[in-house]
């Protein structure tokens, strides 16, 4: 996995820490938020507020060549693959207690040591979404704010260094909190790998994206819709956007624990413990992982595919209307006993979090909320992040029975500061999210 340099100047103001990291901008411990001014809030389609959240960082190992075609626009036709028909909805988590932490010995050489002590924990029960947040979903959110004065396009530069080309310059097309300086999304105009374009006037999804997940996110951006969603659907917002602290006593949607993902995750599967949400094989047909084969590696970095994909049926191009030959693809049944998807690839997905190296040593035995930002693990290059979960289809790691998969960090114990990503230029397009309420 190599360190990506990112730099990100946005009216002359370096953001270096916080381009999709949730790190710390400051050497000593202090926090990004800071940098934040008055508190907004995100409103409904009537009238409400944004209160407002933080971001996280990255790094992984390249294994699929990018494709870098044109976007089209979102006028594509969908054919019998709806948005409305994979809008978000909830699993009812049951409450209860599991061992945490890597059953199989397996050693990540970059932070070897995070996944032990196997410790034991109690969850109570929560709800949480069968799907990532989709692209659709965060255009959504994206023109509700924007409609609302919430957010507002930033200009200035966004580069990247060691990129194929010597740098990539975008003017604007940074979505950032009004008043604020936490970035909250990478638009086309400011990032070539983006799904989500601005015209001036209105977001809009490209190349038939709609049901895909939601790329180009930071933290602060995940927390943000989280918010915007819990107004709108009648909740009590978790995020105080000032300091992007989460209030878990409220009843809106968040993002979830580590604890709360792996328990998830793992899909009461606890005898015996699997190394993945579906069990032990290491099954390419069962989740976007590098190099697996599936129609969309023919197209356009990110490389995801629709949410839900992986379900076990015979997908047809005629209804996907994907770029890769094949007129069809045969997957395999990817949801765990829960009914969840893709909690094994196709993007990472955000933690609340902050990432502690030795947090299981400390961890408490119920909810844990995860470490207070002053004790979270410093990175070599000296900045905190948020945690990620899930793995992704971009780079990963050989399964340790059937090494010739690689698996895409994908081991249901797995856990990933954001400092470790993929390769700089595409860093931004491996990571989403999905939400819990309780």
């Amino acid at each position: 996995m190599g360190k990506r340099k990112l730099l990100a100047i946005i009216s002359g103001i370096s953001l270096a820490a916080m381009i999709l990291t949730g790190c710390n901008q400051n050497t000593g411990l202090t926090s990004a938020i800071n940098t934040v001014s008055s508190p907004v809030s995100v409103e409904t389609a009537s009238a409400t507020s944004l209160t407002q959240t933080s971001i996280p960082t990255q790094t992984t190992t390249p294994s699929k060549s990018p494709v870098l075609t044109g976007h089209s626009s979102t006028t594509n036709t969908l054919s019998t693959v709806t948005v409305s028909s994979l809008q978000a909805s909830m699993v009812q988590i049951p409450g209860g207690q599991f061992a945490m932490g890597d059953h199989f010995g397996v050693v990540d050489p970059q932070h070897p040591t995070d996944e032990v002590p196997i410790h034991n924990v109690t969850i109570s029960p929560y709800y949480i979404d069968k799907f990532d947040i989709t692209v659709q979903q965060y255009c959504d959110f994206l023109n509700s704010a924007m409609a609302q004065g919430q957010i507002t396009i930033g200009g200035g530069a966004y580069y990247v260094s060691g990129a194929p080309r010597d740098s990539i310059s975008v003017n604007g097309g940074l979505v950032y909190l009004k008043g604020g300086k936490d970035y909250f999304f990478l638009t086309l105009q400011a990032y070539n790998h983006s799904t989500i374009s601005w015209d001036g006037q209105k977001f809009s999804v490209l190349d038939n994206r709609q049901n895909h997940p939601a790329t180009s996110v930071s933290w602060f951006g995940a927390a943000a819709y989280c918010n915007w969603l819990s107004i709108k659907d009648g909740y009590q917002p978790c995020y105080n956007t000032t300091t992007w602290d989460c209030d878990f006593t409220k009843n809106g949607y968040r993002l979830p624990t580590e604890a709360e993902w792996e328990y998830a995750a793992r899909g009461g599967q606890n005898n015996p413990y699997y190394n993945y949400p579906w069990g032990n094989d290491a099954d390419k047909t069962k989740a976007n992982w590098p190099n697996s084969g599936d129609p969309y590696e023919a197209g356009a970095f990110p490389l995801t595919t629709p949410v839900g994909f992986y379900n076990g049926q015979l997908q047809h191009k005629a209804d996907y209307n994907w770029l890769g030959s094949q007129d069809t693809y045969q997957t395999a049944n990817g949801a765990n006993a829960y009914g969840l998807y893709d909690m094994a690839g196709n993007v990472w997905q955000w933690c609340n979090d902050w990432y502690q190296t030795d947090y299981y040593k400390v961890s408490p035995a119920k909810d844990p909320p995860g470490p207070a930002m002053a004790q979270a693990s410093p990175m070599p290059d000296g900045k905190i992040n948020r945690c990620m979960r899930g793995g992704n289809w971009y780079n990963g790691e050989p399964d340790k029975l059937n090494p010739s998969i690689d698996n895409g960090h994908s081991r249901v114990s797995n856990r990933d500061p954001a400092y470790y990503l993929g390769e700089e230029e595409f860093q931004n397009s491996e990571v989403g999210f999905r939400i819990v309420r309780r």
